[in-house]
């Protein structure tokens, strides 16, 4: 399997029962095909940051260009990606073709404090763990911890998603950095889910579904529950050809009790790419109601008022264009995110990038990303340029 299908199968589960053929290893134990594959990568980056007239000093939550200091900052971390190690278990069964599915992220640069400290400990979290069954009948259903659906075209197709794209704290990069999240396009989130996709009718497919509902962190440090899951759902046509491409629409929705007042969380997205021999282009919008340009929900990030239960609205989009050269890659990425009623903030993001595969295993790579946060009192602007290396296996 290519490395963009290992990457899909990595993240998105879509690859289904067949995924088990995205590992380096695969073996039979009695009826069952078991996986074993991941990833390691690293990057060493360099930004720099200029605080302009806000002067925050580092990274905001709404405004997310800067690092923490004027100077610049060096740091060697994990991408957008963090390493992986996942596993899957796959058999056929009266007829049904069942699969599960255990993926383990780790990121490289340690918590806390200012970047990788001596004695500390990087961080490990199972990001999907799900099943899946069913029949080209039927279709699929996928229970358990997985990635969701709205934005998720989005974060794949990011030409950043092997690279680093825009860093998040410069001088403490964490587990990820942020690739486009907070420029053009919402984190998918990680979501305790249950789906039904459609069989595929000639290339297109459909997936329904709810999730375990957010409760947009605590007001008054009481934990607001919710009395309704989270509904979220996706149509997707893909096409071969001389001219190949896909198109897909997605919607999430959850009715949010916050602690006494009431309101809503949704939005709408809708992608597209088009690959016409060496050449790709790719596009992409959001409109969204009680979400940052940054995360789903929630009031720390800010989704909500923590008073009155208002919705943030934000919305976003980028266009991507990329060039194959044997086996390099030219990339150019341009995004743009905005939220307009709680905070006045906008975010803009270009990203150049060359991405060679030294091996079918190995990409090198170089990223120089500029991104510029813009609020109501001031503007801060960074630039981050980093080199390293991604290897599946």
């Amino acid at each position: 399997m290519n490395k963009s299908k290992l990457v899909l199968a990595m993240l998105s589960g879509v690859c289904l029962a067949s995924a088990g053929t995205a590992h380096a290893v695969n073996w039979q134990a009695g009826d069952w095909t078991l996986g074993l594959g991941g990833n390691i990568n690293a990057f060493y980056t360099i930004t720099s940051c200029d605080t302009g007239d806000l002067n925050s000093g580092g990274t905001t939550l709404a405004g997310l260009a800067c690092g923490s200091t004027d100077d610049d900052a060096h740091t060697v971390s994990n991408g957008l990606l963090p390493a992986s190690l996942n596993f899957s278990a796959t058999t056929n069964q009266n007829g049904y073709d069942l699969a599960a599915h255990i993926n383990v992220y780790y990121g490289l640069a340690s918590q806390g404090g200012t970047g990788s400290d001596a004695l500390a400990f990087s961080t490990v979290d199972a990001r999907q763990v799900y099943l899946t069954f069913g029949n080209d009948n039927m279709g699929t259903v996928t229970a358990g911890r997985n990635f969701g659906l709205f934005g998720l075209d989005a974060i794949l197709n990011d030409i950043s998603l092997v690279g680093i794209g825009p860093t998040f704290t410069a001088d403490n990069p964490g587990h990820t950095t942020l690739g486009g999240l907070g420029y053009g396009y919402v984190y998918v989130d990680r979501l305790s889910q249950i789906n039904w996709t459609t069989p595929d009718m000639g290339g297109f497919s459909a997936t329904i579904g709810i999730f375990n509902p957010m409760n947009g962190s605590a007001i008054g440090g009481t934990a607001a529950g919710q009395d309704s899951p989270g509904f979220h759902g996706k149509a997707s046509y893909k096409w071969d050809g001389d001219i190949s491409g896909m198109v897909s629409a997605t919607f999430i929705t959850q009715d949010m009790d916050l602690g006494g007042s009431d309101s809503t969380m949704r939005g709408w997205d809708v992608f597209g790419k088009v690959g016409v021999g060496d050449f790709g282009v790719a596009a992409y919008v959001y409109d969204g109601e009680g979400m940052s340009t940054l995360a789903l929900g929630g009031l720390v990030l800010p989704g909500f008022d923590a008073t009155t239960g208002d919705a943030e609205e934000s919305s976003g989009y980028y266009l991507q264009g990329t060039y194959k050269m044997g086996n390099t890659k030219l990339g150019v990425h341009w995004s743009e995110s905005e939220q307009e009623k709680l905070t006045e903030v906008e975010n803009t993001r270009i990203t150049l990038g060359v991405y060679h595969n030294l091996t079918s295993a190995l990409t090198l790579m170089a990223e120089f990303s500029d991104m510029e946060s813009e609020t109501s009192i001031g503007s801060d602007d960074t630039n981050a340029f980093n080199v390293g290396a991604i290897l599946f296996f």
